[in-house]
């Protein structure tokens, strides 16, 4: 009986095998696929690939070029039975890459690395595109105008990532990720409506606003482009309106003329005064200098009048010698 019930279990599990096999001898996706007695290479690629009617002939002529072990004098209608076949990989074409901004200035050394880890040297006047990841180098420099007409400046030592953004009218998104660096960044379109998703992230802490202009420094120890070393952290300047800025440990509002610095990302962020030169270049003052003093000039007038009386006195002396 027990022998009965494992005979009838493993027919039922080859019959389920069998029929896997089968769907999976015509899918489309697999690699490789087993010729089974009777099968032609035309009823094959047309199982296989029912929606490629045009690419039929060059299917066919793919699968022969890559399994010569296949077929008798490479000809598709002698086809061996029994045989393993490659099939070709199926092509997947890359999306066409969103243009999300464009390079108004730069200096420097400034690359983007875009979602195939294809890197490309920027200039003025290039695009940047959604997925881009921009580099700036010790002297690098880029002031990028988005879509919505925001406008984004990245110093030197910085890494920032275009996750999101769109304008469509019912999706109006901006998300940007620093990971380490200098930014400035004044608002555009996006950001002006409640509905606007609007978001800064960075390993610390986030920042969302509504319509507005701010600096900030994360992650970034050694000072460039004229501003000073730093401990690392998370520092914010707000230069017009009101800025938001979160993460697990809290949040905290920021109007025009605060400044915030958040230590980890554990702490929450707090207004306190930071030092000049961490988020915008010092401007060196010129140096005092002491007063040139120079002689006062004696007037030429009293030495003019001694001249002219000499002179006279002279003459009187000359006139009276000829009268005597």
């Amino acid at each position: 009986m027990y022998i009965a019930k494992l005979l009838i279990f493993i027919f039922i599990m080859s019959l389920s095998s069998a029929a896997v096999s089968a769907e999976e001898d015509f899918n489309a996706d697999i690699r490789f696929l087993y010729v089974q007695k009777g099968q032609t290479l035309h009823n094959i690629v047309k199982r296989l690939y029912p929606d490629r009617v045009k690419e039929w002939p060059k299917l066919t002529k793919d699968i022969v070029r890559l399994n010569p072990h296949a077929f008798i004098n490479s000809d598709p209608t002698k086809m061996k039975a029994g045989v393993r076949l490659t099939l070709p990989q199926k092509v997947v074409l890359p999306a066409k890459a969103k243009k999300v901004g464009v390079v108004v200035d730069m200096s420097g050394s400034v690359v983007a690395v875009d979602k195939n880890k294809v890197s490309r040297k920027l200039s003025k006047g290039y695009p940047v595109y959604l997925g881009d990841k921009v580099v700036t180098g010790e002297t690098g420099y880029i002031r990028l105008q988005m879509i919505d007409k925001a406008m984004l400046d990245l110093h030197c030592f910085s890494i920032m990532v275009i996750e999101e953004y769109a304008l469509n009218t019912s999706n109006r998104r901006s998300i940007l990720n620093l990971l380490q660096g200098s930014l400035k960044k004044v608002t555009g379109e996006i950001g002006k409506m409640a509905e606007d998703v609007y978001e800064l992230k960075t390993p610390v802490a986030n920042v969302g606003v509504r319509g507005t202009e701010y600096a900030l420094r994360v992650f970034q120890a050694k000072g460039c482009g004229g501003t000073i070393d730093a401990d690392d952290g998370f520092y914010l300047e707000v230069i017009r309106g009101l800025v938001d800025v979160h993460n697990t440990a809290g949040k905290e509002v920021f109007a025009k003329g605060e400044t915030a610095y958040v230590p980890v990302p554990d702490a929450a962020p707090q207004k306190i005064k930071i030092k000049p030169g961490i988020i915008q270049p010092e401007i060196a003052k010129p140096e005092k200098t002491e007063p040139e003093i120079t002689k006062p000039v004696e007037p030429l007038a009293e030495t003019q009048e001694e001249g002219d009386s000499m002179w006279w006195w002279l003459l009187s002396i000359v006139a009276i010698a000829l009268l005597i």
